[in-house]
């Protein structure tokens, strides 16, 4: 199994933080526009077992993907895995601290394994990882831009 972290502050608490990533808006907002994140169904505000549909481009191709969340620990944590989708296996773990002093600690843990087949020759785990520090670089840029910009409110 692969693994890849991302880890940031931001200057918000966890569950400012936490309450805009539950939101399947929230997450189209801090996304990159190339990825078309789209979501085809989904709850308004992600729980236990909630099941969400989306679509997203990466490397060329268009995916259908279905995560369900599998741990949600308001305002600490939230687990979601893929049921269905390209990759073999997809858990994506997001935690949320409160950092001395103030302030959020936003980590990321993606488990995944890739494709087989053909489409394992191109989506590659080196060419995933690349995607994944590409996309949250931007997402990081956005909420600290998102949140910078509430507390100047």
């Amino acid at each position: 199994m692969e693994l890849f972290e991302a880890r940031f502050e931001l200057p918000c608490s966890i569950e400012e933080v936490f309450d805009l990533v539950i939101r399947p808006e929230g997450i189209k907002q801090v996304s990159p526009p190339e990825m078309g994140l789209f979501f085809t169904s989904s709850p308004d505000r992600y729980a236990l077992g909630s099941r969400i549909t989306f679509k997203v481009q990466a490397m060329g191709l268009v995916r259908e993907l279905v995560h369900e969340v599998t741990a949600f620990d308001d305002p600490h944590s939230f687990t979601e895995a893929q049921v269905s989708g390209p990759f073999r296996s997809w858990i994506h773990e997001h935690v949320f601290e409160a950092r001395e002093g103030g302030g959020a600690i936003v980590i990321d843990r993606i488990r995944f394994l890739p494709p087989g087949g053909v489409a394992g020759m191109i989506m590659t785990a080196s060419r995933i990882r690349e995607n994944l520090e590409d996309g949250f670089e931007y997402r990081h840029e956005q909420l600290e831009r998102h949140f910078r910009s509430v507390a100047g409110s």
